[in-house]
């Protein structure tokens, strides 16, 4: 059994050291970080966002609700946009998100791109919800009833209430 498992780890390590030599271990990376964060969002990624920004969604994803708060403890929708830019790129977006759209130039829905800030008025007239863009039409956002969680734009509840696309001036 020992014998065995010191064959795999040689393997392992010259498996790797072959790879590395053929330039492709960077490559292997790639797919795997998208492979991961794929299946941890629910998305298909295409391989070529920003990996910063799709780690720092995943890691809010789960994140409950908690109105007019922005920590990994408990956030509303502005408080996980904000955090998320801010963390990303160092980006200090407005509070509010009727406020954020000071931040950004609105650009056609079938424009977005991953990271690109989703506005809704969810009743009434005034903008009152934001997401983050992610791909394939779905968005990750903080909800009340289920915290940061991914959705999709074709659901009729954010079809119906989608306001406009963003994207930040950075």
């Amino acid at each position: 059994m020992k014998s065995r498992l010191v064959f795999n780890f040689l393997l392992i390590v010259a498996g790797s050291i072959i790879l590395e030599s053929c330039g492709t271990s960077n490559k292997l990376a790639n797919i795997d970080f998208y492979a991961v964060y794929s299946q941890k969002l629910g998305v298909n990624l295409k391989g070529n966002e920003n990996k910063e920004l799709i780690k720092s969604m995943a890691e809010w994803k789960g994140t409950p609700y908690k109105y007019a708060c922005q920590s990994k403890h408990g956030t509303d929708c502005s408080g996980f946009v904000g955090s998320v830019y801010n963390e990303v790129y160092g980006k200090k977006l407005q509070r509010s998100s009727y406020d954020m759209v000071k931040d950004v130039k609105f650009i056609s829905k079938n424009k977005m791109k991953t990271g690109d800030i989703l506005f809704f008025k969810i009743s009434g007239k005034k903008i009152s919800h934001v997401g983050i863009y992610i791909a394939d039409n779905k968005f990750i956002h903080a909800a009340t009833k289920s915290g940061v969680t991914v959705d999709d734009l074709n659901q009729e509840y954010y079809k119906k209430s989608f306001y406009k696309a963003g994207r930040v001036k950075i």
